[in-house]
């Protein structure tokens, strides 16, 4: 909590009497030092409706502005959606309902801040009041038609910021927008982080682990504004093809001119972020100098224009250039002095010329010295005391001071006010005469300032609705430029986009791990991708290493990144455009969260099987882990087939278990794929390069001897892998329970099958091999079961 004292101390009688005047938290912090200048800082509220399970929400930027709301048709669609958001912090209702949500959102990210606030926040008539206050309006349908009915959240939020910030309204929020999925993809947490679409941050799990994040790549933005629209653009590419094409069109115009526009970009401040400070308190959280950088900023922007040649983004930033905006910011940067202070409560602040009664204290307040020096001289020189001088106290004021050797020439008009050791103090008429005029005036000019400062505020943000699309302007101008310049410099190639189910990219590169490697004077392979009517599923099978996930995220970013309005890495992209990019890569789990590795994977997967259509796109590496072999194969199997079947989405799907590569023989539109390696004896080198077929193994150990691992755990593994493909290539009938049924349909009646009387009864050793269970063997372990059946063998 930040306090205030509420009375004048040079009025107050007895104790002067503080209050508290906002509360800091996460979500409403609104000082810059604090922030990350390029990334929201989000507050969310979620309220569970108990009698359909939906889940109303909102969110909120407090520092921007920027509002919008929602309804999640189930808990784990809400948590999908607020998890990939990364809110600072977290409001829930303190109802029964609230905290259990509460606990769930606590589970999935225990690093957020998240708490719960008075149930009457999020009550529909009271919620519905708050909303209306905020947006100064007598009907809820006038601030938008679909917020009836699912008000709570949103109100929750404004009555939070009310009560924390003690401000009648949530500044430079001008509307407050319906999260819509009709126009835009929304990634999932999943995705988010498998992608490694941004940079790690503090108490946010879905960060990059490699020194190079998509947005860290990307982001050529010259604002900050810029620089929180890319990471929107990225968090939600769109899906509605003309929409695509004209952020296309524009970054091409600006090729080879985003050059020009950098100088003016450069110069601009957070429009947004000190709108909000300005008008917070008709500018109590922002000084004269925040004032000048929203001046110049405006005026800046009205050169951007200018310089703009495309014109689209000329057309939305002169259009946001009011009038009275422009007028205004022209009178601040006239009336404003070049380096004011750095508060608002010392004067200095405003030039002469602005208001004559401000000139006229100014005078007196800077022309004190020259007085009081001119005073000293004319004193001086009528008393005949060289050493008289004119000084100042807080005691006394201003006085005169003598010594002792000169008292007898002190003239009988001076009062005398003090005797000191070495001489006398004194004071005369005139001096006080114009200590109480130069005193008052500094006291005057410095209020005067200040109310003049505080209607300055006040002017903004009563133009708050054009700052904002101003900045909205700027901040699109400012990342096509920047995609612009991604393009240019590093050789990118514009998508052919379509409404089709295709997807063909040439010779795409990763984005990031194509320029890493560059930095390491090592070469990148690009890959060629092509999924369509003949082959929507691509089964892709090789060795640990052998670059299988990293064509399956680059293919993943090449979409991305056509569908956000950017130009891509490859030869050529032809894509039909996608409604939504599903993963599920990599080893996600958190031990200290309590989720294992194979309960992560199952319930990414029953995520994307709710939520995936014909149009998506699906990316799955090594799924079924965690579990026996034929769980998993089973599992795996199962999961191929319901995507073949029933949903139909161009998908990647990576896979060690080479059983499901007959997939292609039972399934129409499976293709297999594999990346191609050298493999000479004992030795492996990975070529990084996909190609039609089936991998003839996973290479496993040899993989391992690259890894390091001791010979004589390679040596016994041999062994092991040598026995069990050895009792795999032996006859099985088809009742062998150790045997995958790769067919899932049955013998046709009347069909006929080997009597279990005929069967060959298996050896002791062949029990042992079936009951063995793999996955829970140590390596010393198996050596020490091969070493016991040795002995037996031998006896």
């Amino acid at each position: 909590a930040i306090c205030e004292q509420m009375d004048d101390p040079a009025q107050a009688k007895g104790l002067v009497k503080s209050d508290v005047i906002r509360v800091v938290s996460p979500g409403t912090r609104l000082d810059p030092e604090a922030l990350d200048a390029k990334a929201p800082n989000y507050t969310h509220a979620a309220a569970p409706n108990n009698a359909d399970g939906t889940v109303d929400w909102a969110t909120v930027d407090f520092t921007t502005g920027k509002f919008w709301f929602g309804r999640a048709a189930s808990q784990s669609d809400w948590l999908a959606h607020v998890m990939a958001q990364a809110p600072a912090e977290t409001l829930f209702p303190d109802s029964p309902a609230g905290e259990s949500l509460l606990l769930t959102w606590r589970e999935a990210m225990p690093r957020s801040f998240a708490q719960t606030a008075p149930g009457f926040y999020f009550d529909s008539a009271y919620a519905a009041e708050r909303i209306r206050e905020q947006f100064q309006v007598s009907h809820l349908a006038a601030v938008h038609p679909a917020l009836a009915g699912r008000e709570g959240a949103s109100g929750a939020l404004i009555k939070y910021f009310q009560e924390t910030q003690k401000a009648p309204r949530i500044p430079s929020a001008m509307r407050i927008e319906l999260w819509a999925l009709d126009t835009a993809m929304e990634l999932d947490a999943a995705t988010v982080r498998a992608l490694e679409l941004f940079p790690a941050r503090a108490g946010h799990g879905l960060g990059s682990t490699r020194d190079v994040s998509l947005l860290s790549w990307l982001d050529r933005t010259k604002t900050a504004m810029g620089g929180r629209l890319l990471r929107d653009w990225i968090l939600r590419p769109l899906t509605v093809h003309m929409q695509i094409e004209e952020r296309l069109d524009q970054v091409e115009h600006l090729l080879s001119g985003h050059e020009r526009l950098a100088p003016a970009l450069n110069e601009i401040y957070d429009l947004e972020r000190l709108l909000s400070r300005i008008s917070l308190g008709s500018g109590a959280m922002a000084g004269a100098r925040e004032l000048l950088a929203l001046a110049g900023s405006i005026a800046k922007s009205g050169e951007l224009a200018a310089l703009t040649t495309e014109k689209n983004l000329r057309a939305k930033l002169t259009a946001a250039l009011d009038p009275k905006l422009v007028e205004l910011s022209k009178l601040t940067l006239d009336v404003l002095v070049e380096k004011p202070p750095a508060t608002t409560r010392e004067g200095g602040m405003f030039r002469k010329g602005h208001r004559a009664d401000l000139d006229e204290l100014i005078e007196l307040s800077e022309n004190g010295e020259q007085w009081l020096a001119g005073f000293e001289a004319r004193e001086r020189k009528a008393t005949g005391i060289n050493s008289l001088k004119v000084r100042f106290n807080r005691v006394f004021g201003y006085y005169l001071e003598i010594t002792k050797a000169n008292l007898d020439a002190a003239p009988k008009h001076y009062i005398r006010k003090q005797t000191m050791v070495g001489g006398e103090r004194y004071i005369t008429e005139e001096l006080k005469q114009f200590e109480e005029k130069i005193l008052t005036a500094e006291k005057k000019r410095c209020d005067l300032e200040h109310a003049l400062f505080r209607e300055l505020c006040a002017k903004f943000a009563e133009l708050s609705g054009p700052i904002t699309e101003v900045a909205r302007a700027v901040a699109q101008v400012d990342v096509i430029c920047a995609l612009a310049a991604v393009a240019s410099e590093e050789g990118y190639t514009r998508p052919r986009l379509n409404d089709s189910t295709e997807l063909e990219i040439i010779e795409g590169r990763h984005p990031t791990v194509a320029v890493a490697m560059a930095k390491q004077k090592a070469s990148f392979v690009p890959n060629t991708v092509k999924l369509g009517a003949r082959g929507r599923f691509l089964l892709i099978t090789g060795p640990n290493m052998g670059g299988k996930s990293t064509v399956m995220r680059q293919t993943a970013l090449i979409i991305l990144l056509a569908q956000l309005g950017s130009f891509v890495p490859a030869q050529a992209a032809n894509i039909g455009v996608v409604d939504q990019i599903f993963t599920r890569i990599g080893a996600s789990d958190n031990i200290a969260d309590g989720a294992s590795t194979f309960m992560v994977e199952m319930s990414e997967m029953s995520f994307i099987l709710r939520h995936a259509t014909d149009r998506s796109l699906i990316l799955i590496d090594e799924v079924g882990r965690g579990t026996s072999t034929y769980d998993g194969m089973s599992l795996a199997w199962a999961l191929a087939a319901d995507i073949c079947e029933r949903i139909g989405a161009r998908t990647l799907f990576a896979t060690h278990y080479h059983e499901l590569t007959q997939l292609a023989a039972q399934y129409k539109g499976v293709a297999n794929a594999r990346v191609a390696v050298a493999h000479d004896g004992n030795s492996i080198r990975f070529l990084y390069r996909l190609e039609p077929g089936v991998a003839e193994r996973s290479y496993g150990i040899l993989v391992a001897r690259l890894a390091g691992l001791p010979d004589a755990v390679l040596i016994t593994a041999e062994a092991m892998l040598a026995q069990l493909e050895s009792q795999s290539r032996k006859p099985k009938t088809p009742t062998d329970t150790n045997q995958l049924a790769l067919r899932l349909d049955r013998p046709r009646t009347g069909e006929s099958n080997t009597s279990l009387a005929t069967q060959p009864r298996p050896s002791p050793i062949e029990n042992w091999l079936t009951a063995l269970e793999l996955d829970n063997l140590t390596p010393m372990q198996a050596m020490a079961q091969l070493a016991q059946w040795k002995q037996k063998i031998e006896k």
